[in-house]
């Protein structure tokens, strides 16, 4: 898995979230690749989340806009730190997935029927274990459709500098490396392009941590599993010092019903 690294990291600065799929399969290649990856997806750390991949059936759509014919869940337990790995991982899909050619699009919001008739046979919700968001796989229009156009307009990323990420008792002077991976951080997506996460790095002893966590108390007005939002940022993070030739030591913790992040990168 870590040849595709750089590819992966080189699609977090080309990618958007799409509005508008052409209502067709993907090629055979592309959902082997797909499934090959899904197969081979390692985390830097243990995790109970589950991703699947799933066809949609014929005059079906799981969306309220013109979706694919393919998707992905992810399902895992509600603790905070469950949710954040879950982010974690469906980015690195999606970000796997764009850099082979494949659109994507994170989906909080779908057709819940439409979706558990085809992940679970029944339309009834899940209680253990539920699934919190799918994620849109396909090929999309070459004209932008409006809703894109929409979306990349008001909704796009910031590109917010890392200084204005940083916590109080930050460092504000470090490595080349960290600067790159929390650039890399800083295009993550999240709800509304709101980006509530901080960065706090410290020195120890033969290196530097990196912590990476939500502001004590913090709940977004419409999407309450914002820990699944950070955990996108903790993947390019990951994948930022990754390329870098740092492969750090992943710790996730609970702290006040927070899922707080922590990055250790010695040389």
């Amino acid at each position: 898995m870590y040849d595709m690294l750089p590819s992966m990291a080189e699609a977090i600065q080309t990618r958007q979230s799409y509005r508008q799929f052409h209502p067709v399969s993907l090629t055979s290649e592309h959902e082997e690749q797909i499934h090959q990856f899904m197969l081979k997806l390692n985390a830097p750390f243990n995790h109970q989340v589950s991703l699947d991949y799933h066809q949609v059936p014929n005059e079906k759509n799981v969306v309220y806009f013109q979706g694919p014919k393919q998707f992905a869940t992810l399902s895992t337990k509600r603790t905070p730190v469950d949710q954040a790995k879950l982010g974690f991982l469906g980015e690195q899909l999606i970000l796997y997935s764009e850099s082979i050619g494949v659109r994507t699009c994170w989906m909080g919001h779908y057709k819940t029927k439409e979706v558990n008739q085809i992940v679970y046979g029944t339309s009834k919700p899940v209680v253990d274990n539920p699934l919190y968001c799918i994620i849109l796989l396909g090929y999309v229009p070459e004209k932008t459709s409006f809703l894109d156009r929409f979306s990349q307009k008001r909704m796009s990323k910031k590109n917010r500098t890392v200084e204005s990420f940083l916590h109080d008792n930050s460092l504000t002077e470090f490595p080349d490396f960290i600067r790159y991976s929390l650039e890399l951080a800083s295009r993550a997506p999240s709800a509304m392009n709101s980006q509530k996460w901080y960065y706090l790095v410290q020195r120890i002893d033969d290196g530097f941590s990196i912590e990476l966590s939500k502001p004590k108390g913090y709940q977004h007005f419409k999407w309450k599993n914002y820990d699944i939002d950070v955990g996108t940022a903790a993947a390019h993070l990951w994948l930022g010092l990754m390329t870098k030739g740092i492969e750090p030591n992943v710790v996730v913790t609970n702290i006040e019903e927070n899922a707080v992040w922590k990055f250790i990168c010695t040389r």
